[in-house]
């Protein structure tokens, strides 16, 4: 049976994202204690890919409010398989539908003629030490980027609570623009 086709109104800039997030303790802090929790492992892909200029998406996809009129799809894939005790993103895809600036966690994107990460600091997201916030850089058509941050949290919202570091990297790969894309029955 042969995939069913979208084809959108206008082009959709289409962005890669792997994540590699790791929370831990006091018991971890030597680095050779935690390699293996950082080293990076082959992706299989749930969100979606491209292949031979083809946009490749499950169907999932489609039970999101006016997919068909997106300007950036962001497919998310991580380098973890428990929820990290960080703000996390649920969602193994997003789609914004208007121009202007959308936050992904710690990492504020503004979306324009070009694509463009902002670094918005937060306790509960990156912890101490706090940073100041600015431009981290702008996304260009294959060259990917990778985001390395870390902090480090001593309480909570409810309060105190034993210190907890955290470890984050972001790899933001943008694939290029397109207005048609492949829905597939199994990710």
């Amino acid at each position: 049976m042969k995939p069913q086709s979208i084809i959108f109104k206008r082009p959709f800039k289409l962005v890669q994202l792997f994540r590699n997030i790791n929370t831990y303790g006091k018991e971890e802090k030597s680095f050779e204690d935690r390699k293996e929790k950082l080293a990076w492992k082959p992706i299989q892909s749930t969100s979606g890919y491209l292949k031979d200029d083809v946009v490749h998406l499950p169907a999932s996809v489609l039970a999101q409010t006016n997919f068909k009129n997106c300007d950036l799809i962001i497919l998310v894939d991580d380098n973890f398989k428990e929820k990290q005790n960080v703000f996390y993103m649920d969602e193994n895809m997003f789609c914004f539908q208007n121009k202007s600036a959308h936050e992904l966690g710690f990492i504020q994107l503004k979306l324009d003629q070009k694509i463009e990460l902002y670094l918005k600091h937060g306790y509960f997201e990156v912890g101490f030490p706090k940073r100041d916030n600015f431009k981290l850089c702008e996304l260009i058509v294959h060259k990917p980027v990778a985001i390395k941050i870390n902090g480090k949290r001593d309480f909570s919202a409810g309060g105190r609570r034993a210190r907890t570091f955290v470890e984050q990297e972001y790899i933001f790969h943008y694939l290029g623009d397109f207005t048609k894309c492949e829905i597939l029955k199994e990710p």
